[in-house]
């Protein structure tokens, strides 16, 4: 995942002329070094800090490129730089992890539209009744087996007697309603709420669901398809839980949900890649763009009916060193009960909250500081849990 975000900084500088499909590997770090030409005003064959503002290029790649820290960056330092970067994209996806103790797992497939979809599922050893479902969305080049590798529901899912259900996107990307010139899935048209929809029904042939208690959680790519699911399919889906991961302009430009729905945000103030002020994504146009975390907020708040004023918690700092605060907004509940919840990270960047994670100085310089003073799954479980059922019509 850290890498991808790191292609994705790259990417974002390639240029207009590949409206219709995304650039190859190739083609983008070409146009970067053309870029960096262009940027070279004073033809020494380096780029300065000063220069390299005159290009879409982050700081924090400048600073990590600069293998030998003069202050300037050579094209031999940013090919190396290239180099190591599409080398780690190269790699085959992550191998399907071993089930955690107490669940079953199992790779499915689905054909949609013409296209053989996978998803992952997880379930509970003895558990008993209807379960309820957790969709776990990964971000933007990911698939099902890196999320469950790098987030892994299971034993919760284990221990609370939940089915947890990791899809794969299309070509790496869900299609949620931004817009996004450089993502397959968009300009393909890909009906990824067709998918899930799918899967539900798909799951609940094989295992006993509570059809009032399926929610969606995701990080980046993966956020922001929830909130696409809670504009397209609120009659599926009780609560979402985005992280990382705004509502796309075009969304929200026409925001009515058929069904109120539960909601809780989890987003960083620093997060480089999903502006919390609502922009760019990725700081190009050409990856969508979505609204600010406060204009998100107003939307679901009035579309649920909650006017109430919000209570407000600063969360104990566990880790003083990880360079973060989390700030919690809880809202009375609304029409038939549901909750909207904030968990603003002060400091935080493009991560996914936890404590065990392993830690990374590159990865913090590109993407920014990852809060550990809680675990984002414990946090996204307990607040399912506590959300109404949806109401569910007779089948």
């Amino acid at each position: 995942m850290k890498s991808t975000i790191l292609l994705c900084l790259l990417l974002s500088t390639a240029a207009a002329a590949h409206a219709q499909a995304p650039p190859s590997r190739a083609e983008a770090a070409e146009e970067l070094l053309k870029k960096f030409r262009q940027a070279d005003a004073d033809g020494d064959g380096m780029i300065s800090t000063e220069e390299a503002k005159t290009i879409p290029l982050s700081m924090r790649l400048f600073d990590v490129a600069d293998a030998d820290r003069d202050g300037k960056l050579s094209q031999a330092e940013l090919r190396a730089g290239l180099q190591k970067v599409l080398a780690r994209q190269d790699r085959p996806s992550r191998p399907l992890p071993s089930p955690p103790a107490g669940v079953e797992q199992a790779v499915q497939t689905l054909s949609i539209d013409g296209r053989e979809r996978s998803f992952i599922v997880q379930v509970p050893k003895g558990g008993k009744g209807n379960l309820p479902v957790v969709f776990i969305f990964h971000g933007g080049g990911g698939r099902a087996e890196n999320m469950l590798g790098s987030a892994n529901f299971g034993p919760l899912a284990a221990r609370e007697s939940f089915l947890a259900v990791y899809p794969s996107a299309w070509k790496g990307n869900w299609n949620d309603g931004r817009h996004g010139a450089r993502i397959a899935s968009q300009q393909e048209g890909v009906d990824d709420v067709k998918f899930i929809r799918a899967i539900v029904e798909e799951v609940a042939k094989r295992h006993p669901v509570d059809r009032s208690r399926i929610f969606a959680t995701g990080g980046s790519n993966g956020g922001i398809f929830c909130h696409y699911l809670a504009a397209k399919a609120a009659d599926v889906f009780a609560a979402i839980a985005p992280i990382i991961g705004g509502l796309g302009e075009p969304v929200a430009a026409d925001f009515q949900p058929s069904h109120p729905i539960s909601l809780l945000i989890i987003q960083g103030d620093a997060d480089p890649l999903v502006p919390i002020g609502g922009g760019p994504i990725g700081r190009s146009d050409r990856r969508g763009r979505i609204i600010s975390t406060e204009e998100t907020l107003k939307l679901y708040l009035k579309h649920n009916g909650i006017n109430g004023t919000p209570t407000e918690e600063l969360l104990p700092d566990v880790d003083p060193n990880d360079g973060c605060r989390t700030r919690v907004r809880r809202w009375p509940p609304g029409k038939d009960g549901v909750k909207v919840e904030y968990w603003l990270i002060q400091g935080g960047g493009h991560t996914l909250p936890g404590r065990n994670l392993p830690k990374s100085q590159i990865a913090e310089e590109l993407i920014g500081h990852t809060s550990r003073d809680f675990d984002f799954r414990e946090v996204v479980w307990e607040f399912f849990k506590s959300c109404p059922p949806r109401a569910v019509e007779k089948r």
